[in-house]
């Protein structure tokens, strides 16, 4: 079962409000950065507590891609994995880590995550918002989120250093 025993009220809350004050409306510049740095600090925290309880850490690994199981069910289609293709594949056409995050987002990958893995694992506390921290689907899905995040930011790190390698070169005399 995905279901965390005991998981604090407290952390459900702090989801749960975050994502209240973000629903019902445009995603707007600065929601995208916003969604990662809050699950970011939120993944941390609720990590740390899971540690605490002597949980076994392999349940809540991040997972490496999206399983196949979930892509496998009719709710996934070509939208879902376009965006996917767009993060595994493109990953350097996000201007920003806004715009990653609010790609996350817009393009229904997120939530169509939590829906199809609920699904497919029988677990529907990982399908609702208000609930899903309390699911270790929760951590593996949000950890991948994570790690394409930290991949963009080398991504970007890299162009950055690369570019400020060529401007500072002093020409030949």
């Amino acid at each position: 079962m995905a279901k965390i025993p005991n998981f604090p009220q407290r952390l459900m809350d702090e989801h749960a409000r975050w994502h209240m004050s973000h629903m019902n409306r445009d995603v707007r510049p600065g929601d995208g950065i916003s969604f990662l740095r809050f699950h970011r600090s939120f993944l941390r925290k609720a990590l740390r507590w899971y540690k605490a309880q002597g949980l076994n850490l392999q349940r809540v690994t991040p997972w490496s891609r999206i399983p196949s199981a979930v892509k496998a069910i009719p709710g996934w289609d070509s939208q879902l994995q376009e965006a996917e293709d767009r993060i595994v594949k493109r990953l350097g056409s996000f201007k920003s880590s806004d715009e990653l995050g609010r790609f996350l987002l817009t393009s229904s990958l997120h939530d169509s995550i939590h829906v199809l893995g609920s699904e497919v694992y029988g677990d529907p506390d990982f399908g609702v918002i208000h609930r899903s921290p309390q699911s270790t689907l929760f951590y593996r899905w949000h950890g991948l989120i994570e790690r394409w995040w930290r991949k963009y930011q080398q991504l970007n790190k890299s162009k950055k250093t690369r570019t400020q390698k060529t401007k500072t070169k002093k020409p030949a005399l």
